[in-house]
């Protein structure tokens, strides 16, 4: 799949994902947005071999992410230097785990600017255990209290949507 088929699908996914969090009423207040919510999506690559990480996070959230992750450097999502720190902040706080409990290691392969989002991009070569897999993710919690990470699962026909925060930062999906 292209880039740009990606970004498409991520977006149309991110939009179809909030409208149904928004119309249930889960959304809190907030001042800039109504949530601060991130989404990941991963995909299996069976022409490259690969899963690709697709990681969505909201612009306004991302710059005050970066002001509270780095003060006093000016990083700024747009910038090169911007997007490397929160791409080290996905690597520290997401971890993924195969059937046997071994950390799975994603490689950063970009970010870019789409709308009113920073996505940042990694991939990983497609394991080859069948079984459950684990997911950990605290991405963010430390900077917004009720910061919520959304994963949708696209390994098979069916997205598997997960949806971690401070409460419950797990959750375990199968690959068959």
């Amino acid at each position: 799949m292209s880039r740009r088929a990606a970004r498409r699908r991520l977006l149309g996914s991110a939009v179809a994902l909030g409208g149904l969090w928004l119309g249930a009423g889960l959304a809190p207040t907030a001042t800039a947005h109504r949530a601060h919510v991130t989404l990941t999506r991963l995909l299996a690559n069976r022409a490259a071999g690969n899963w690709e990480l697709i990681h969505s996070i909201h612009y306004h959230d991302a710059a005050v992410a970066l002001r509270r992750l780095a003060p006093g450097q000016g990083l700024q999502p747009g910038s090169a230097a911007g997007q490397a720190r929160l791409m080290l902040e996905i690597e520290t706080r997401i971890a993924w785990f195969d059937p046997q409990a071994t950390p799975l290691r994603p490689k950063p392969v970009g970010a870019e600017l789409s709308g009113d989002a920073v996505v940042l991009y990694q991939e990983l070569v497609t394991p080859t255990l069948q079984g459950r897999y684990q997911l950990r993710s605290t991405f963010l919690h430390d900077v917004f209290a009720a910061q919520r990470n959304n994963f949708s699962i696209e390994l098979a026909q069916n997205p598997l949507p997960l949806r971690l925060d401070a409460a419950q930062p797990t959750a375990s999906f199968e690959v068959s």
